[in-house]
C-alpha cells in the first residue's frame, strides 16, 4: 500500500517505538507518540497485514480498574534481511541479519601478519562481498550497510580518515557494480544506532558508545537521536589531550588519549619493549616484533609481564580520566565500552575501580552505568546491517 507523506511519518514513529520500547500496547504507543489511538490501530493493522509486526498476547494492567487487558505489539522476525560489512585494519567482516537483528550468516577474513604487505585490499573486499551476496541470495537481502573506520566522503567516494591504510580505498567500484542499495556510516555511529534499535535495555534514551580499536571513537544517542550526526569531529575522543607533555600524536598534538589507549599505540609501545627488554614474555609469545597483536599482549599481561602491565595500566588510567570527564559533559545514563582490550576482565575491573573511587561533584549526582559489550569482530558488521534496517524501515 502506498502511503502519503504524513502516513509514512506516523508509521515510522510507531515502528520506532515498537523497536525501542516493545513489546508495547497500542494505548501506550499513543501515549508515547501523541498519535491518536484510532490512528495507532489503523497503522498497526496495516503493519500486521504486512507481517512487519505481530501481537504477542495479552497482559493485565494493574492501573486499569476495569481489568481490561492490553494486547502487546512487537516486531516480527524474518520480515526482511540485510547484509552488513565492517572494514578494519584487522579484518573484513560480513554478516546477514533479519529486521530484528538476528544473525543468520557470517564470515570474517583476518589480517595475515605473515605477508609483507596487507592482504586486506580493496580487491579482496569487493570480491568477497560479491561471494557473500551470492551466498545469501536465498534470503533476498534488501540492502547493504558498510561500517567505516572514518566518515564517508560522497564526492570522492573515499573514507575520511588520517589513517594512511585507507588512503587509496576508493569505493566507487563497489557502487557501480552492486545493484542493491548501499549505505555507508562511521562504524561507531552504526554501533550506537544499532544498540538503540536492538538492545534488550528498553530504558536507554541517553547513552554513549565508546569503541577502542586501532583508533578510538565515541558516539552518543541523546534523546533518542544520534548526537552530532553530521559533524565529523564530534566523537573523536582519541584526540582529547590527557597529557600535554606526552608523545606526539599523528594529529600534531601531544599527549592525545589514543597515544596511550588505542591498539595501534599499545602495539607500538609493546614493540619497543620487545626490542629492548630481555625479560619480557612477549619474546616467548612472538618470534618477531611485527607479529605482536593485542591478543599476544593480553597473554603477556596475564603472565605478569611488568612492562606490559605498565603499558596497559597507563592506558586504563587515561581512559578512565576521559570517561569521568565525558560524564560531566554529556548527559547520559549509560556508557557502553567495546574493544578487544576488554576481553581481559582485569582491565575492565580496573576501569570500574578508577571510576568508583573518583570523587563526585554533588552528593546527589547519579552514577553513570558502565557496560562492557562482549567483543566480537562481527559486531561492527551486525551494526552496519542494523543501519540498513533504519534506512529501509525507519527513514
Amino acid at each position: 500500500m502506498r502511503l502519503t507523506k504524513r502516513q509514512n511519518t506516523l508509521q515510522i514513529k510507531l515502528l520506532d517505538i515498537i523497536y525501542t520500547k516493545g513489546p508495547i500496547s497500542r494505548i501506550d504507543i499513543a501515549k508515547e507518540t501523541g498519535i491518536t489511538p484510532a490512528t495507532v490501530s489503523e497503522i498497526s493493522g496495516n503493519l500486521i497485514n504486512e507481517r512487519l509486526i505481530h501481537e504477542t498476547g495479552e497482559v493485565s494492567s494493574p492501573l486499569n480498574k476495569s481489568g481490561r487487558k492490553k494486547i502487546l505489539l512487537d516486531i516480527s522476525p524474518n520480515h526482511s534481511f540485510y547484509i552488513g560489512v565492517e572494514l578494519s585494519e584487522k579484518f573484513f567482516s560480513y554478516c546477514l541479519i533479519d529486521n530484528r537483528g538476528s544473525l543468520f550468516e557470517q564470515k570474517t577474513i583476518q589480517y595475515n601478519q605473515l605477508l609483507s604487505e596487507s592482504n586486506l585490499t580493496k580487491t579482496l573486499f569487493i570480491d568477497e562481498l560479491h561471494l557473500f551476496i551470492k551466498q545469501c541470495s536465498a534470503y533476498q537481502p534488501k540492502a547493504i550497510g558498510i561500517a567505516l573506520p572514518g566518515h564517508f566522503d560522497e564526492i570522492t567516494q573515499t573514507i575520511l580518515t588520517n589513517n594512511l591504510f585507507w588512503e587509496n580505498f576508493n569505493l566507487d567500484q563497489l557502487l557501480s557494480e552492486i545493484v542493491l542499495p548501499i549505505y555507508f556510516k562511521n562504524n561507531v555511529q552504526c554501533m550506537a544506532l544499532s544498540e538503540r534499535l536492538f538492545s534488550v535495555d528498553k530504558k536507554m534514551s541517553n547513552f554513549t558508545f565508546l569503541h577502542v580499536g586501532r583508533g578510538m571513537f565515541c558516539s552518543s544517542i541523546y534523546q533518542n537521536n544520534l548526537y552530532g550526526d553530521n559533524a565529523v569531529l564530534v566523537g573523536e575522543v582519541g584526540h582529547i589531550v590527557v597529557h600535554p607533555d606526552g608523545e606526539l600524536c599523528e594529529c600534531g598534538k601531544r599527549g592525545c588519549l589514543q597515544t596511550y589507549t588505542s591498539e595501534s599505540w599499545i602495539i607500538k609501545k609493546s614493540q619497543i619493549l620487545f626490542d629492548n627488554s630481555d625479560s619480557t614474555y612477549l619474546r616467548q609469545l612472538a618470534t618477531n616484533r611485527s607479529h605482536l597483536t593485542i591478543e599476544t599482549i593480553l597473554q603477556a599481561y596475564k603472565l605478569g609481564d611488568e612492562g606490559v602491565i605498565n603499558i596497559l595500566h597507563n592506558a586504563i588510567k587515561y581512559l578512565s580520566i576521559t570517561l569521568n570527564n565525558l560524564s560531566m559533559m554529556i548527559d547520559m545514563d549509560k556508557m557502553i565500552i567495546h574493544g578487544e582490550l576488554f576481553t581481559e576482565t582485569q582491565l575492565s575491573d580496573l576501569i570500574n575501580d578508577y571510576l568508583e573511587n573518583n570523587s563526585t561533584l554533588l552528593v546527589t549526582e547519579k552514577k553513570i552505568q558502565i557496560e562492557f559489550k562482549p567483543y566480537s569482530p562481527i559486531n561492527g558488521a551486525i551494526s552496519a546491517a542494523g543501519f540498513c534496517v533504519i534506512k529501509q524501515l525507519l527513514s
